[in-house]
């Protein structure tokens, strides 16, 4: 199951929680009791196999 960040819409105060993805659960906030609205944050992605590079002046194999 995913990891979910929420941030209370009273204090601003931020936990994690873990759900199902199809469930849409009424969360509150851990210190305060008020309603919480899930985060979007940043997600990190790595690129593997073959074709990926990490810049495009990659000298190929045949090169050498």
């Amino acid at each position: 199951m995913p990891i979910y960040r929420y941030r209370c819409t009273k204090c601003g105060h931020e936990f994690t929680t873990i759900h199902s993805m199809n469930e849409r659960p009424d969360i509150k906030c851990e210190e305060c009791g008020e309603k919480a609205e899930r985060v979007i944050g940043n997600v990190g992605i790595s690129f593997k196999g073959s074709g990926y590079y990490i810049n495009d002046s990659k000298k190929s194999s045949a090169a050498k």
